[in-house]
């Protein structure tokens, strides 16, 4: 059907017949100069002239065509196939790796010429299907279904074929992600399922950052299967040495275990430690009996200056704390004079400074300039307006009252420092803190650790907050009152650990400073060999400005002698510098910039430490499968089923291909052959006109 881009076209075209024709007849009918023709020849050159002035009009008309085609389309059939390591952990790997190639050709063999097949692999990620070598370090199964949701959306998926051992190690619980998808899941799986003695490391927690000369806690949790019993020795050993040891023996045949060590932290440094359960002589997985941990060992105590108008409860618990660390020196003034010499401290406290007697700015300039950092305490004596001119990089606005109590809720995306799961669970219950009734406006350093729950609403106003304000760790606790967190916390647990763990982090977060001149580079002291090395780094004037404008390089060693230089790229204010991912072992690394005529440089070390999750649970998780299909509208497969599979696939009524109709609409001035029609046409009319006589 032909159709027009302009309007009222139908008087449009009226309009050029009749001027065609219009022309036509001045050109040709009764023309002295066409006397010589015959009237069979005038007419043939009316009607080639007529069609082609008619064409170039019609044209200009914009018209086009309008079609429906019928567009079918087969089911997509998606299989995916898990390339993480577990796959082949068992005692014969090989012939594992060539069934799932078998398992695989076949499926794509006998599918692909009815339906539309996409492979993938998963693992840590995924990724379109490559060769599978299993030897991906995790296996995140709830990802991979997600991704095919959102990659395939709006498509008609027929199935999604999941094929692996059901062993997951990160991500979701795969079964509570079937809401995301309206597709059947059928499930294949692989490997062995058979309940055998084992022993392993499940997990190792440690504060990964300690002091020299102090004692340092890690904790091991250790599942032991079918050992009822039989006493093993769990032992933690650095260089050779055995440092702590306990015997354990298992009263059933499925038995978990946790064991707290207290090691000594020895001197500065990246220490290395193994941790290792005894193995039996019948136990088939032995990787899982020994897991490694490093901590970065610091020198030097934190020097902790607090200054408060007056005695507070506030600071006598945050004092109480740190005094129980040998690794913190606590000086508390509670009047003036106040030292004047600040550059000896590693963190300034000001407990509701300033205050309306105290401005306490020469104190914050001082500060500033040695770049000190500062945790700030707000009560009901804090001078609002004061702090706010002192541009500390929060902005807080009276409204009308004087305050009201807030309790403490969790931000989940802070990722600053850890708190513990059982911090997080009493947190909810602590009392509540007496905060300015207020708007807070936080600078984009910023970001709260704990928010504002007022009247049992959760709102975004800070709680707690950190930052880094021109390259000085700053910190605010927007409210008085914490002292009677450290009560509840006796109160609840008969200790205050939980109060302890959070002033420890907070404090240690704020104190360590990392470098004291004009060039800053920030790095984890340990990164898993799945992650990407990603160094970070801050370049100041001596206004203490942040400055771009120079090259930063680094040169980057492995105990192996090996180098990789590199020059951070410019990201906003800060340089950025992303390796990839290194081979495991101890690194160092010496970064440097030339400011005008003056070389910074900045070193530091760090190790990459091995993956082991593929080897810590072998046994296949066949149940986890049999769910997810079931759930799903699918079905579970063992891998010698897979002529079963094919086959249900194929005398499936909801496999069906799906068609519709899609309007096509192509615009005639486009349409090549239309050219060489009016071509032709004018150049018969031409010749013609020459032939007869006509010029």
């Amino acid at each position: 059907m032909i159709s027009f881009g302009t309007k009222y076209w139908f008087i449009i075209l009226l309009a050029i017949v009749i001027a065609t024709v219009g022309i036509v007849f001045l050109l040709y009918f009764r023309n002295k100069e066409n006397k010589a023709l015959k009237k069979y020849q005038v007419r043939i050159l009316m009607v080639l002239r007529f069609l082609s002035f008619f064409m170039i009009a019609f044209l200009l008309l914009s018209p086009f065509i309008r079609n429906l085609n019928k567009i079918t389309k087969n089911p997509i059939i998606i299989t995916a196939w898990d390339n993480s390591g577990s796959m082949v952990s068992g005692h014969d790997s090989l012939k594992t790796a060539t069934e799932v190639l078998h398992v695989k050709n076949a499926i794509s063999s006998s599918l692909e010429s009815s339906y539309s097949v996409v492979e993938y692999s998963f693992g840590e990620g995924t990724n379109t299907l490559g060769d599978l070598n299993f030897t991906e370090k995790k296996s995140d199964y709830s990802e991979i279904i997600t991704s095919v949701a959102n990659n395939h959306f709006n498509e008609n998926i027929g199935a999604l074929i999941l094929a692996g051992d059901g062993i997951y190690n990160e991500g979701k619980n795969p079964v509570n992600v079937i809401n995301e998808v309206n597709f059947p899941i059928y499930t294949i799986g692989f490997g062995d399922t058979t309940k055998v003695v084992d022993s392993r490391i499940q997990n190792i927690e440690v504060n990964r950052t300690s002091f020299s000369g102090n004692r340092f806690a890690v904790d091991i949790d250790v599942q032991f299967l079918k050992l009822k019993g039989k006493a093993l020795k769990l032992s933690v050993v650095q260089n050779n040495n055995e440092l702590a040891s306990t015997i354990v023996t298992p009263p059933n045949e499925n038995y978990f275990y946790t064991k707290e060590f207290i090691l000594e932290a020895g001197n500065p440094g990246l220490k290395h430690f193994s941790v290792k359960i005894e193995t039996v002589q019948n136990e088939r997985n032995t990787k899982n009996n020994t897991a490694g941990f490093v901590i970065n060992v610091l020198e030097n105590k934190q020097k902790i200056l607090i200054l408060s108008d007056g005695p507070h409860p506030d600071i006598g618990a945050i004092k109480n704390t740190l005094d129980l660390q040998k690794t913190y020196e606590v000086s508390v003034f509670t009047e003036e004079p106040y030292p004047k010499n600040l550059s000896e401290y590693n963190l300034l406290v000001l407990n509701q400074l300033p205050n309306s007697g105290k401005s306490v700015a020469g104190i914050i300039k001082k500060a500033e300039l040695g770049r000190l950092p500062i945790l700030f305490i707000v009560g009901d004596k804090t001078f609002l307006p004061q702090l706010n001119t002192l541009a500390q990089g929060v902005t807080i606005k009276p409204l009308a009252g004087s305050g009201e109590e807030a309790q403490a809720t969790i931000n989940t995306n802070f990722a600053t420092f850890n708190l513990s799961e059982d911090f997080k669970e009493l947190l909810p219950k602590f009392p509540p803190l007496f905060v300015p009734f207020a708007d807070y406006e936080l600078e984009p350093e910023f970001t709260p650790l704990f928010y504002q729950k007022i009247l049992n609403i959760e709102t975004a106003k800070p709680l707690i907050a950190t930052g880094n304000l021109n390259g000085r760790k700053t910190g605010f606790i927007f409210g008085e009152g914490i002292w009677r967190w450290r009560l509840y916390d006796y109160y609840i647990n008969q200790n205050q650990n939980h109060f302890n763990e959070l002033v420890n982090q907070l404090i240690q977060y704020l104190s360590l400073r990392e470098n004291e001149d004009n060039f800053i580079v920030d790095f984890k002291p340990v990164y898993a060999e799945i992650e990407d090395v990603v160094l970070t780094a801050e370049v100041y004037n001596d206004a203490f400005e942040r400055n771009t404008s120079n090259e930063v390089n680094i040169e980057i060693k492995n105990t192996n002698g090996d180098e990789f230089n590199s020059t951070f790229d410019i990201q906003g204010e800060k340089y950025y510098l992303n390796t990839g991912k290194l081979p495991t072992g101890d690194y160092t690394f010496s970064a440097n910039v030339t400011i005008g005529k003056e070389t910074f440089n900045e070193t530091g070390s760090f190790t990459i430490v091995p993956v082991n999750l593929e080897n810590l649970v072998t046994r296949a998780n066949h149940n986890m499968l049999y769910q997810l299909a079931t759930q799903s509208g699918g079905k579970f497969y063992l891998s010698n089923e897979v002529d079963r599979l094919i086959s249900d696939l194929k005398n499936n009524n909801k496999l069906k291909p799906t068609s519709y109709f899609q309007e096509m609409v192509r615009e005639l001035l486009n349409l090549r052959w239309l050219f060489f029609v009016l071509l032709i046409l004018l150049s018969v009319e031409w010749f013609l006109r020459k032939y007869w006589g006509i010029y």
